[in-house]
């Protein structure tokens, strides 16, 4: 599915109006809408656009990420970053990316590609876990997605009915629309119908969340959810239906949240009983599956087979040829030693190795265990568990999604935003669940200092300084049980000037002495 790169910049007036457009908002809004603009050019420009220096590629969003990382690093907004686990597997997972990938086949061509690879991925994802801070951010991103999604769908119906790509202006799309057993599949901006369908699907869970999480957006959540659904109508694709299928059974699964663990050893039980009583290995599954949906299921089981046949030549460094593993004629055009991988996870295999596979599955299992801890300890009552509950089964339609096609175009954005997002949840509490749990988040962010032993019933004096970020000195963070019900109890000019802070207000340099008594 890859396409060969351009050699010399391709950027037209009007192309390079919306960049420099999008580079000055990028730069001056504040920084809880300086995602708009990445999502904008995500969803609405081609990759046919970009400017070439020295060899090296810069899409547009590429440039876009730039700018962003030098807002970040001029305006010290990276300040607020607190590293999680996500984080240090991504990053680990990016490393292994360049050292491994190039070690498959050094050469300058082949590390040059791995550094455009890494940089898309760390750049996007650190950059979002830069500039969204609270809960607030991500609801802005949903609600930019859902308003970018009706031009989109838009733009995909006018496909369908005219056979013409309008994108195509911009080049990196073909102007006449791919058609396979009659029907017409629209691609959009992106650079394959699948990765279009597989964009609707994906934002499904996000814009019906937004339905139910408050009455106010419920006109645009369902303009959005409408517009998701023709996106994947009119992209023809069964991989993109299934996922979109997948999504509809998640959000379904809300009201039985609390019993999600019983579903998930069912579905391993389930694996187990159709591997012991089918013939066929059992990711021949999806060659059954095609045959009610269509589709190309075969060829997706086809190439898990031939990646476990060859396990031995890609298990250390990946691998660059994969001729051999494909029927005749099964290439792409841009590299005719690969046979067409459309698989993502197949992809991180021949891309990196063992080690890179299991960093990618690490990545998307404790994002799943991130979202679950909060929706059971922090969850309980929030009004925007359905929020966190969405994003979940975003992230399991993109992994659905991950053994039919493979993200090498600009949806690696809307992947990697996800991924920033779910690793910001556990620091966003404060803001989704309520006065209590902005109590929690001044305890759990109170640096213990001179009071090494504090104990429950003392007097702790503290020193609270609230300049634009919270750094607390001399607190007690060991009187969590104790400081929780003083706040919400006796400390209520505390609490207010707490949460006025978290709605930003400037506060000054204000001593306390806290009794939590």
């Amino acid at each position: 599915m890859e396409q060969q790169l351009q050699d010399t910049s391709n950027l037209n007036p009007l192309a390079l109006a919306v960049l420099l457009v999008t580079m000055y908002l990028i730069w001056s809004l504040p920084r809880r809408f300086v995602v708009c603009p990445i999502l904008f050019i995500t969803c609405l420009m081609p990759l046919g656009q970009d400017l070439v220096i020295f060899g090296l590629n810069f899409y547009l969003f590429r440039v876009l990420l730039l700018v962003g990382a030098l807002r970040v690093l001029f305006k010290h907004e990276a300040r607020r970053l607190v590293m999680t686990r996500t984080d240090k597997i991504f990053t680990w997972w990016v490393i292994v990316s360049i050292v491994f990938g190039t070690l498959a086949k050094p050469s300058m061509e082949l590390f040059v590609n791995r550094l455009g690879d890494a940089y898309n991925a760390f750049g996007c994802y650190f950059l979002i876990r830069c500039i969204l801070v609270d809960f607030e951010d991500f609801l802005t991103s949903i609600r930019t997605l859902a308003w970018l999604s009706l031009p989109v769908a838009a733009m995909m119906l006018v496909e369908r009915t005219t056979g013409h790509n309008y994108f195509s202006v911009f080049g990196g799309v073909p102007e006449l629309s791919a058609v396979r057993e009659g029907h017409v599949r629209c691609q959009g901006a992106f650079r394959h119908a699948i990765l279009a369908g597989t964009f609707g699907a994906t934002q499904f869970p996000l814009f019906m969340a937004l339905w139910f999480y408050q009455p106010q957006y419920r006109r645009i959540a369902l303009l959005a959810t409408i517009s998701s659904v023709i996106i994947v109508g009119t992209a023809s694709s069964s991989g993109a239906l299934m996922a979109l299928l997948a999504s509809m059974g998640g959000m379904a699964f809300w009201k039985w949240r609390a019993h999600i663990r019983l579903v998930r050893r069912g579905a391993v039980v389930a694996i187990i009983v159709l591997a012991m009583v089918m013939n066929a290995p059992v990711w021949y599954l999806f060659d059954r599956l095609s045959n009610i949906t269509g589709g190309t299921g075969w060829w997706r089981s086809f190439l898990i087979d031939q990646t476990i046949s060859h396990f031995d030549e890609w298990w250390l460094f990946g691998t660059t040829y994969t001729l051999h593993w494909a029927p005749v004629g099964e290439v792409i055009a841009a590299d005719p030693n690969m046979m067409d991988i459309t698989n993502h996870y197949v992809i991180q295999c021949v891309s990196g190795g063992l080690l890179k596979l299991l960093l990618f599955l690490a990545i998307i299992v404790v994002s799943f265990k991130t979202m679950g801890r909060w929706l059971k300890f922090e969850g309980v009552g929030s009004s925007a568990g359905i929020l966190v509950w969405g994003a979940g089964v975003s992230l399991f339609a993109h992994s659905l999604s991950f053994v039919s096609t493979t993200y090498f175009d600009q949806i690696v954005v809307i992947w990697y935003w996800l991924l920033a997002v779910i690793a910001c949840i556990p620091v966003w509490k404060s803001d989704m669940t309520g006065d209590m749990a902005d109590s929690d988040l001044l305890s759990e962010t109170i640096e213990k200092g001179e009071n090494q032993n504090v104990a429950d019933g003392e007097n702790v004096p503290a020193m609270v300084f609230l300049n634009g970020t919270c750094n607390f000195k001399l607190g007690a963070v060991k009187c969590l049980n104790g400081f929780v019900p003083f706040l919400s109890s006796y400390g209520e000019d505390v609490k207010s000037w707490f949460l006025g802070y978290r709605s930003g207000y400037s506060m000054g340099h204000h001593p306390i002495t806290i009794d939590i008594t």
